[in-house]
């Protein structure tokens, strides 16, 4: 990494550091300190802790060279076959389809993470919190940044030449990832296919089995309408979340091996992808 990667990554980070601790304080002190679903975590759990700062790490470390790689293979491809417009209405019809599409990519990529063993045995880091709040935002194995760029961030890039409001809209909408995942009542009701909500995306961090391959969606549920997997809270229903064996990370060692700690002999494999 040269000096300069060195140091706009350095900025970019710090930037992330900034941003999404910022939004899980909000979520905290206004959401789930007044109107808690569940009781508080544990104060000696810092697993979702462990797996952000290690997540940072991978992104400080790798992630200059792989934006070279995707930024290579959109411009090899002529870029995006269409360019989404900058100004006035056309920036808001612009950022419209472009979060539709990335919401699409993270839907199937999502699906993809809980039909293949191999991204289950990384997704499950995800699903191991029993603690569901909104710091299990970024309870996520420190590689799947990079899979979804070469993915998702690749596919839509090639479709799309989106200017840079439309990518800061885009990253402005996905903070409410942290209220999706917010130990919090909030639910839409009848309208929950409408937008995520935490009592909608509670279910599909169910320990439970009746609750297993539903509601993927990441912003947008009505992509769960269209392929069935559609299962909206009932009134009251809070499930307890986490993986049905039981299995979590106790240190940040675990967080970094996750889907080989069974082979370095530190935990059981996590089961098939459900």
């Amino acid at each position: 990494m040269n000096l300069t990667a060195f140091s706009a990554a350095a900025l970019a980070i710090a930037f992330l550091v900034a941003v999404q601790g910022a939004a899980i304080l909000a979520v905290r002190l206004v959401g789930e300190r007044w109107w808690p679903a569940q009781a508080p975590r544990p104060a000696g759990d810092r697993s979702n802790l462990h797996a952000w700062v290690l997540g940072l790490l991978g992104q400080f470390a790798f992630s200059p060279a792989l934006g070279a790689v995707v930024a290579a293979l959109i411009n090899r491809a002529g870029g995006g076959l269409i360019a989404l417009p900058a100004h006035g209405w056309g920036l808001l019809i612009g950022a419209t389809v472009y979060f539709v599409a990335m919401d699409f990519g993270e839907f199937a990529f999502h699906r993809a993470q809980h039909g293949l063993p191999w991204l289950w045995a990384w997704h499950s880091l995800h699903h191991s919190d029993t603690s569901y709040d909104s710091s299990t935002t970024v309870r996520h194995f420190w590689l799947d940044p990079f899979l979804k760029s070469v993915t998702v961030g690749l596919a839509v890039g090639l479709l799309f030449k989106a200017p840079a409001p439309i990518g800061l809209i885009y990253g402005a909408l996905t903070l409410y990832n942290f209220v999706i995942h917010s130990n919090t009542r909030l639910d839409f009701g009848r309208w929950s296919w409408l937008l995520n909500a935490p009592s909608y995306h509670r279910l599909h961090h169910s320990a439970s089995a009746e609750h297993f391959d539903v509601n993927f969606a990441a912003l947008l549920p009505i992509f769960d309408v269209m392929t069935g997997s559609y299962r909206p809270a009932r009134p009251g229903e809070l499930p307890a979340t986490g993986l049905d064996t039981g299995d979590r990370p106790e240190s940040a060692a675990e967080v970094a091996a996750w889907p080989v700690r069974a082979r370095l002999g530190m935990k059981p494999a996590p089961r098939p992808a459900r």
